[in-house]
């Protein structure tokens, strides 16, 4: 009887230990992480239109010297023709943008935001950080808000951040919204005469005023 109780304690754990593990989205157990919806990005806005971006480009009246995969959040790029900008985009025309500058290259992946009202916003994407140096990839999501610090910073608060479908506990989020922060404003000061009047998010839109460069090429 001992024997037994003993085998069923050790299949027990091996079952919750998988559960955690496909739960989490690190690690891909078949027919598990589909179940718990842990194999892919939060579906936040629906199916992504890809040519979207151009009409965000066109509406700012931006050029990208370099084809629009050379982009991503991490590349070195160079920036010039700051000039005056009053644009607003959408949730599909953010995502847009936001994929067809990141797919190829960088950490994240399949990005798609979501704009609220209040300046909160959400967003998913695949995660992966083996070019980094940490051996992570996996789905995330984020919930929190973005506003204007001063004429050329930006103040992220984030709220809510989740591994799969398994939530991070509060004093690592902190810590992760500092670093965002400093990664975040790092981009922006490549910027010299960038300045931001108006940076508010509602109505399910992003609304930008001031100035912003209107060229920008990989390095």
């Amino acid at each position: 009887m001992f024997k037994k109780i003993i085998i069923i304690i050790t299949l027990l754990s091996i079952g919750g230990i998988l559960t955690l593990a496909a739960a989490s989205g690190i690690i891909k157990v078949p027919f598990l992480s589909p179940l718990l919806g842990a194999d892919k990005p939060r579906n936040l806005i629906g199916e992504v239109d890809l040519n979207l971006y151009k009409d965000a480009l066109i509406k700012g009246e931006v050029t990208l010297t370099d084809e629009v995969n050379k982009y991503c959040l991490t590349c070195d790029i160079s920036y010039k023709d700051f000039s005056p900008m009053d644009i607003t985009l959408s949730s599909a025309e953010l995502s847009s943008l936001l994929q067809a500058t990141n797919n190829d290259l960088g950490p994240l992946k399949e990005i798609q935001v979501k704009l609220n009202d209040n300046n909160q916003a959400e967003m998913s994407a695949y995660l992966n950080l083996k070019d980094y140096g940490y051996d992570f990839s996996g789905p995330v999501y984020a919930a929190g808000s973005i506003a204007k610090s001063d004429s050329s910073n930006l103040a992220i608060k984030i709220q809510r951040v989740e591994v799969g479908i398994l939530s991070i506990p509060e004093k690592y989020i902190k810590q992760g919204e500092d670093s965002l922060n400093i990664l975040v404003n790092s981009q922006l000061a490549k910027m010299p005469d960038l300045k931001i009047d108006l940076l508010e998010i509602s109505d399910s839109s992003l609304r930008f005023k001031g100035n912003y460069p209107k060229t920008a090429s990989v390095k």
